[in-house]
């Protein structure tokens, strides 16, 4: 899904859901009254609050749409951050409210009225908010943005909060309103938990935190699956709103001219383009270790060194560090099953792996061009 897209997608869902809450609050406020019951009255109260973090995403992810410009030039993402930062405020206070309303409940009880009534209502009222929910955290994975997750999440507390609310109506329309608030302080505790996940997640991406382990080991394996990548040095990648920005420092053979080592960039950054979530891709190149030098010797079909270039069987890669000669594979020549092209389709085996050297006794015009060309020396014993 393109940058725009993911946007507007996060804007209408979040409006989606600004408008739905405000007429489930509405609706918990007016039952409230008709049944008497302190603890949906409660409930409604705090479906009043979640309109305040879930408008803040909406605002957010408007901003977030702005297009860069000299003073950000990174673009407005951040807002969709520090809008989740704000949901995870509400979600303290809710932690709050639910912790003082399940106490109170305990110690001062209350008569219900229109019993069967608010019950139903009230089941009504939790599957509306599972689907509230459901609708949420599948758009927050879509898009990646953490003000909708931690807005889910409230959801998430919600629906487990309106199950609270219901079986305290129940049990106080039974007359033992207290198994409602003791419920309550337990649920108080895990809304303490989902605030303290969206806060850390939010703090982490505004200070510029890294990525996982998992994802920094995504990103090092597309760069070094790309053709004549020597190794990578430094990722430095971090969360902006919904997306991920990524600078990279990698190594390429030496001997590449600079056209050459900037088509290596090119092709790395175009890689990390499309994977899902980069806005912005940055590579910069390094020359590798120059006590490092990495070689191909073709070899026939008993491993001993072939007089041939494109119809050798195979190719033996050597790391050479500091004068040591490190066996490191054997590469099957592609070239050498085919009639015609046999070098061409042996160089560029080579090319794709980033080869500095080549030792052979006899190579054709063409193979011996496209390597020089690709800044592969050529060493004839």
């Amino acid at each position: 899904m393109a940058k725009s897209a993911v946007l507007k997608y996060g804007v209408r869902v979040s409006r989606n859901v600004s408008i739905i809450t405000l007429i489930l609050a509405l609706a918990k406020f007016s039952l409230a009254h008709y049944t008497n019951s302190v603890s949906i009255l409660a409930d409604s109260y705090h479906s009043f609050a979640d309109l305040i973090p879930i408008s803040a995403a909406w605002m957010g992810l408007k901003i977030a749409q702005k297009p860069r410009n000299e003073r950000f030039p990174y673009g407005y993402y951040k807002a969709e951050n520090i809008a989740a930062f704000i949901a995870s405020i509400f979600i303290f206070i809710l932690a709050y409210e639910i912790l003082i309303k399940s106490i109170s409940t305990i110690y001062h009880p209350t008569t219900i009225e229109h019993s069967f009534f608010g019950l139903g209502t009230m089941m009504v009222f939790v599957l509306i908010s599972y689907f509230l929910y459901v609708y949420q955290y599948k758009a927050a994975k879509l898009t990646g943005s953490q003000a909708l997750m931690a807005n889910a999440r409230e959801t998430r507390m919600d629906i487990i909060f309106s199950t609270v609310v219901l079986v305290g109506f129940l049990g106080a329309s039974m007359g033992y309103s207290w198994i409602g608030g003791v419920v309550g302080v337990i649920i108080a505790i895990l809304v303490i938990h989902a605030g303290y996940q969206s806060m850390r997640d939010s703090i982490f991406a505004l200070m510029d935190a890294g990525l996982s382990k998992e994802e920094t080991e995504k990103i090092k394996k597309v760069i070094l699956n790309t053709p004549r990548v020597r190794g990578v040095k430094g990722i430095y990648a971090r969360r902006s709103g919904p997306f991920v920005i990524i600078e990279v420092e990698l190594s390429v053979p030496a001997n590449l001219n600079v056209k050459q080592a900037h088509t290596v960039a090119t092709e790395v950054e175009r890689r990390l383009m499309n994977l899902k979530g980069v806005d912005h891709a940055f590579v910069h190149v390094e020359p590798p270790d120059k006590n490092t030098k990495i070689i191909a010797v073709p070899v026939a079909e008993d491993g001993t060194l072939s007089t041939t270039f494109g119809s050798s069987s195979y190719f033996d890669i050597y790391s050479i560090e500091n004068k040591n000669r490190i066996f490191v594979k054997r590469l099957k020549n592609p070239g050498a099953d085919v009639e015609k092209k046999r070098g061409v389709k042996a160089a560029l085996l080579l090319i794709e792996q980033g080869i500095d050297e080549v030792e052979v006794v006899n190579i054709g015009e063409d193979s011996l061009k496209i390597l020089e060309d690709s800044g592969i020396s050529i060493s004839k014993k």
